[in-house]
This record gives C-alpha cells, sequence and structure tokens, in this order.
C-alpha cells in the first residue's frame, strides 16, 4: 500500500511540472500563487458626509435590579470615560462612543 502511495505521489509530481527538466518554481509561470493582503480596499463611492459621533451613557444596574444589561441614554458630546447620567435612570454612569 505505501509504495503505491509514493508511486502515485511520484507520478503526481511529474505530472505537475510545465515544462521538462525545469522545477515549478524555476520559471516565472509557476503553477502556485499565493494571496498577498492588499490593505483596506474598501473606499466609500457615495458622496454622502461621514456620519457625525454619536456619544451615550452607559448606566450599570443596580445590585438591587434584576437586570444584566446596562442603561443606555444619549447625551451630548463629552469627554468619552467621563461621568454621566440618564434620566429616570438611578445611579452615574461612564460617557462611551455610540457605534
Amino acid at each position: 500500500m505505501r509504495t503505491i502511495l509514493l508511486g502515485l505521489m511520484i507520478l503526481s509530481a511529474a505530472c505537475s511540472t510545465t515544462s521538462a527538466g525545469t522545477s515549478p518554481l524555476a520559471g516565472s509561470q509557476t503553477p502556485w500563487s499565493f494571496a498577498q493582503y492588499q490593505g483596506d480596499t474598501h473606499t466609500r463611492t457615495d458622496d454622502r458626509p461621514q456620519r457625525p459621533q454619536r456619544y451615550v451613557c452607559v448606566v450599570p444596574p443596580p445590585q438591587s435590579d434584576d437586570r444584566d444589561r446596562p442603561y443606555v441614554c444619549r447625551v451630548d458630546a463629552g469627554r468619552v470615560g467621563g461621568r454621566c447620567r440618564c434620566p429616570n435612570v438611578v445611579g452615574n454612569g461612564r460617557l462611551d462612543l455610540d457605534y
């Protein structure tokens, strides 16, 4: 079984060369192609202005609430990471960017 597999492997390697006497990597027409990183190719094709940054206040719920998710409300621009408050919510929160 091993001799059959070895023979098939040698046969496939011999058939994959582009011309007799040259290795597949020696010529300019190699059968292998490698993907290269092209960078960030995403560009905007429309003329819309970019959306302005929006800020939110994220208030963690108190332990007495039966809630795992924080309260979030929109706020005016400010320093990210600074303290803020949401209406009708108990406690202070942190200012963050809305993604």
